[in-house]
């Protein structure tokens, strides 16, 4: 034993002192230029690898479809959902019987010398050997573990519920952000060859007048007067290229574009032919659309499945608060020779119950209970939240539409006035020339300007309502010419008709009434008014009281809302 002890330090010392100096020598380690170098060049390889080349061309749909198979942010969101649906994948193993494999080795100084003390005398054994290997399979099942378990899982499964609205979510602000950028970019291509020319005379023309002010040509004070304007012109035009000279860049970052100093050049936009630009059309009723927003906005589903996580805290609370009934069952085997059976099985029963759960049960169920009301009421807090958006989105749509057709009207009657004043006859001097061109800038730049802004009220409406472009499992498995053909319907789709009342009608399976035949507009075919009904004045209407009545005659066409008054 004693020469044993010393060979033991002798061995513990050295590796104690190996840790300790393992453990002192950790520091930070700050990155160096060249891995920052590096990594950057790498990064940005790997940012537009996979990303395809740009058409000549770019449609709305295209980049709304590049947005959501290239955009970062959306992948990073895509990622989240798919890291929840993991989780609640991996938690059915929690509800599982616990396995338990172990196989040891163990080893004495001495052995385990045991006495038996009886009448007779006493006396000494050795039940066992020196050194022994062991090994057990355990099988154990907690049914309170069980039950903690079932309502993690659940609430792992709502989480990514909450993963996927939260997706759903960043893609109706990136499809909003693109609508914007796109038709900013759409203005930039068009105005930015005017701004440069006009610009361009501009500046030459104030080194003009100048020189005139310093030579002394002209009136000063008339010189001066000139002076101010075309400084007001040019300060408008470079206004106007500071506004528009970044849509490139945020669309580029949007749909996840490699971008330079020539960017304008690289992204080529659908223009309208002759600066038609074709006004978003909203004709649904704001009962439809704050029903609509209730079911499929995905802030109310997120806070709704919040609730229900709170709900199943509440339950966990309460079943921490029982004892727990284990059952085990395990094959063991020990290599000690003195054994009469070196395998055997057991089994086992065991009831548990920590006293201190007990005691600390009330305030974690009152906590629980609080946590659950406190997601109600936040939840309800949201509806009236969200009933305000709709109402919100409805007014910015219907305002940003009249600014659009007000500045559409004013960019008319500048082009009207532009018009006019190129077919006179009488010479304009280069001045008058900036002036009008500048005037017809800024007034082309207002109509675009305003569009983006329509557009993007229009973007928020859906977003406010939930609608959704395109579903996870086209974006993430089709093909860039596949989604870009799905949004390009869904577009079309949203356009013609009413998108409210259709989106309700595919969520209700009850039957069209007569009063949805017509505000639909459905192909399905439909009993009509006979014509001999329709013009025999025998027929009249209750709500006429000139003339006699007979309303069991149009009870069954009231759903129409048709006038049945026939006049004599």
């Amino acid at each position: 034993m004693r020469t044993r002890l010393p060979r033991l330090l002798r061995l513990f010392i050295p590796i104690a002192l190996v840790a300790w100096l393992g453990a002192c020598a950790v520091g930070p380690e700050p990155l160096t230029l060249d891995q920052l170098d590096s990594e950057g060049r790498k990064d940005i390889n790997t940012l537009f690898e996979e990303v395809e080349p740009l058409p000549e061309v770019l449609t709305l749909p295209e980049a709304i479809a590049r947005a959501l198979k290239y955009n970062l942010d959306h992948q990073v969101k895509q990622m989240e959902e798919e890291l929840a649906l993991d989780r609640s994948s991996m938690d059915r193993f929690d509800l599982l019987p616990r396995a338990r494999g172990r196989a040891g080795y163990r080893s004495r100084s001495e052995n385990r010398t045991l006495e038996n003390l009886n009448e007779t005398g006493g006396s000494e054994y050795t039940p066992s050997e020196k050194k022994s290997t062991t090994t057990d399979l355990t099988l154990s099942w907690n049914i309170l573990d069980f039950g903690i378990g079932y309502y993690t899982a659940k609430q792992n499964t709502d989480r990514r519920l909450i993963a996927a609205e939260q997706r759903r979510k960043a893609v109706h602000a990136l499809i909003q952000d693109v609508r914007f950028a796109y038709w900013r970019t759409v203005a930039f291509q068009v105005l930015k060859d005017p701004i440069r020319q006009t610009l361009d005379q501009a500046r030459n023309e104030f080194a003009n007048i100048s020189t005139q002010l310093q030579e002394n040509l002209h009136n000063p004070l008339d010189t001066r007067y000139d002076q101010k304007m075309l400084l007001e012109n040019i300060w408008k035009l470079e206004y106007a290229w500071q506004e528009i000279s970044i849509a490139p860049i945020q669309l580029a970052s949007l749909i996840n574009a490699r971008f330079d100093e020539k960017l304008g050049a690289e992204i080529r936009l659908v223009v309208p032919e002759q600066d038609r630009l074709q006004t978003p059309q909203w004709t649904s009723l704001i009962r439809d659309m704050e029903r609509l927003a209730f079911l499929k906005n995905p802030d109310i589903r997120k806070e709704s499945y919040l609730s229900r996580i709170a709900i199943k805290e509440t339950h966990k609370a309460i079943l921490r608060t029982l004892p727990g009934l284990e059952f085990s069952a395990s094959r063991q085997y020990d290599s000690n020779d003195l054994l009469k059976a070196n395998r055997w099985y057991e089994w086992s029963t065991t009831l548990t119950w920590n006293v201190f759960n007990m005691l600390s049960a009330p305030r974690r169920i009152q906590y629980a209970e609080t946590a659950q009301q406190l997601a109600e009421n936040r939840r309800l807090a949201l509806r009236m939240a969200v009933l305000a958006q709709v109402h919100l989105a409805d007014q910015q749509f219907r305002s940003a539409l009249k600014r659009f057709q007000l500045v559409d009207n004013l960019f008319d009657v500048n082009q009207e006035i532009a018009r006019l004043v190129k077919n006179r006859k009488e010479h304009q001097s280069i001045r008058s020339l900036i002036y009008r061109q500048t005037s017809a800038i800024i007034s082309r730049l207002q109509r675009y300007q305003t569009y983006a802004e329509l557009q993007e009220a229009y973007g928020s409406l859906h977003a406010t309502l939930g609608f959704d472009i395109a579903e996870n499992e086209t974006i993430v498995s089709n093909e860039l010419e596949d989604i870009t053909e799905t949004v390009g319907h869904t577009l079309s789709k949203w356009a013609n008709g009413d998108p409210v009342k259709r989106a309700l009608m595919e969520m209700d399976p009850e039957p069209l009434t007569e009063c949805q035949y017509f505000a639909c507009k459905e192909t399905t075919e439909k009993k009509k008014i006979p014509l001999k009904q329709a013009t025999d004045t025998s027929y009249k209407d209750s709500n006429d009281t000139s003339i006699d009545v007979t309303p069991t005659k149009w009870d069954q066409w009231n759903g129409y809302k048709i006038f049945t008054t026939v006049p004599k």
